[in-house]
């Protein structure tokens, strides 16, 4: 499915004010928007943690490389919103490696968000296992792993994306087959929502259901704050996944009922520009969970307070492995 597509472009004469407005101009606002917060705010994670945590815990590697992602898709914001405003004339090759950066931050996003959950839920319900995750040997070689999975689950995107089809316009909707198109989304949903949103759900459950057993057990606002960056990106995510569900049904009721099929795919393609800019948000969103979580420390959105944050993380995270793995030890 389309991501970022204008399928009327402000120079074809055949468009309508209102159309222009509703396709170019209020996406090219909000994801603008997104770009004024999301580069400084994640610019400012990434150089925090670089600058102050020489020694970095599990949970603040993977904060770093999530801000790394993030700053990733901001950096091709500009390119998108001049092309929404007025076409495609970065070439062929542009177009293709900027929708594999995307797609690719896309799902390095996902991935690293359900290792945030998996690591919550390693060290509440298995403390031993978590010991394991702190050794430097095992943090980089699943970063290293991350990012080539993500590699390529983007991968397909380089043969959907093209500038050729159309003059003036750069789109990731080139297909050769409805078949191709049908396995195209259903791998973007299975991959990148339903997939991670099930290990998410069974984590969370168990994580609940152990700190309910444990005795004098106090929850860490870092907890908190860890499943609130996961649930705003699932969030943000969601109208998209819904849309692939809708264009994948449209496509296996496109022979037993052809004229509900085309009014379903033409619902998508009128909401396809904005709610593509809309899934932009959940790139710049983490850098102001995080200054409101900073708000404890008498500040905002501050290399100081970010710094405070991040380490009582850190802290959090490794004292409380440690000190439930001591308590299993003595249940035992």
């Amino acid at each position: 499915m389309a991501l970022l597509n204008t399928t009327e472009t402000p120079w074809n004469n055949t468009v309508t004010g209102a159309s222009w407005v509703e396709a170019s101009l209020l996406p090219s606002i909000f994801l603008g928007a997104c770009f004024l917060v999301g580069m400084p705010g994640n610019g400012l994670v990434i150089w925090t943690i670089l600058t102050k945590f020489p020694q970095r815990s599990f949970t603040i590697v993977l904060i770093l490389n999530l801000a790394m992602a993030d700053l990733m898709v901001m950096l091709t914001a500009p390119f998108w919103i001049y092309y929404f405003v007025n076409s495609w004339v970065f070439g062929d090759a542009m177009c293709r490696l900027l929708i594999y950066l995307v797609y690719l931050t896309v799902y390095a996003s996902v991935f690293f968000i359900t290792l945030m959950s998996l690591h919550r839920f390693a060290v509440v319900v298995l403390p031993f296992a978590s010991q394991r995750w702190r050794r430097p040997c095992v943090i980089h070689r699943t970063l290293l792993t991350v990012w080539i999975l993500a590699s390529v689950f983007a991968c397909p995107t380089l043969i959907s994306a093209s500038s050729q089809n159309v003059e003036g316009e750069c789109t990731d909707e080139i297909y050769y087959s409805d078949e191709h198109r049908l396995a195209v989304n259903i791998l973007e949903t299975l991959f990148a929502f339903v997939i991670p949103f099930a290990v998410l759900s069974v984590c969370y459950s168990c994580v609940v259901r152990r700190i309910r057993t444990l005795k004098h057990h106090k929850e860490m606002k870092t907890g908190k704050l860890v499943a609130a960056v996961v649930g705003a990106f699932f969030v943000c995510w969601l109208p998209y996944h819904i849309l692939n569900l809708i264009i994948i049904s449209a496509l296996l009721l496109k022979y037993a009922q052809p004229e509900k099929a085309k009014a379903l795919l033409e619902t998508t393609e009128a909401l396809t520009n904005f709610h593509g800019s809309v899934a932009f948000l959940s790139s710049c969103l983490n850098p102001i969970l995080y200054a409101f979580a900073a708000r404890s420390f008498r500040g905002g959105l501050r290399e100081t307070n970010f710094a405070k944050l991040f380490g009582k993380m850190q802290q959090d995270t490794e004292e409380k492995s440690t000190r439930d793995a001591t308590v299993s030890l003595q249940a035992l």
